[in-house]
């Protein structure tokens, strides 16, 4: 019995993060992401300025430059937009080894008017930096830390 409750859980998990799997574009690609990932990547990360990146669990996010660009274009200061950690072709979170811990890539795709480098870059990856004493941090700026909830 305890064996068929363990299946039918690994199950369960399994389905529902391929449900939290999609399509986004990047450079004219094609790409498998998924946000159906551990929730210590989710949330806020800010620094020491107006900035901040939130990455939430419904697969949407915001992104805030530190020191927004004069640009006509752009209306407002926030971008939304669709994000997703890369998958590879077995369907695992891509990561890559670094001295410090490891990085994610992940894609953003802007879902507002406002988008990435003064309204000119729908999309843009980025990196999710996870140091091996727990820190964990975004590559586009160089203080945004992920805070505990």
């Amino acid at each position: 019995m305890k064996a068929l409750a363990l299946i039918f859980l690994f199950l369960s998990l399994q389905m529902s993060s391929k449900e939290k799997t999609r399509q986004l574009q990047y450079n004219g690609a094609t790409v498998m992401t998924t946000f159906g990932i551990d929730s210590r990547f989710l949330g806020k990360y800010t620094g020491s300025k107006k900035g901040y990146l939130q990455l939430n669990e419904n697969g949407e996010g915001t992104y805030r430059y530190d020191y927004p660009g004069i640009s006509p274009e752009c209306k407002g200061e926030n971008i939304d937009f669709k994000w997703g950690f890369i998958l590879d072709d077995n369907g695992e979170i891509v990561r890559f080894k670094r001295d410090y811990g490891y990085s994610y890539p992940v894609i953003y795709n802007c879902t507002s008017e406002n988008t990435f480098q003064g309204c000119t870059k729908n999309t843009m990856v980025d990196y999710v930096l996870e140091y091996d004493n727990g820190t964990i941090t975004i590559s586009s700026s160089d203080d945004w830390v992920k805070h505990q909830q």
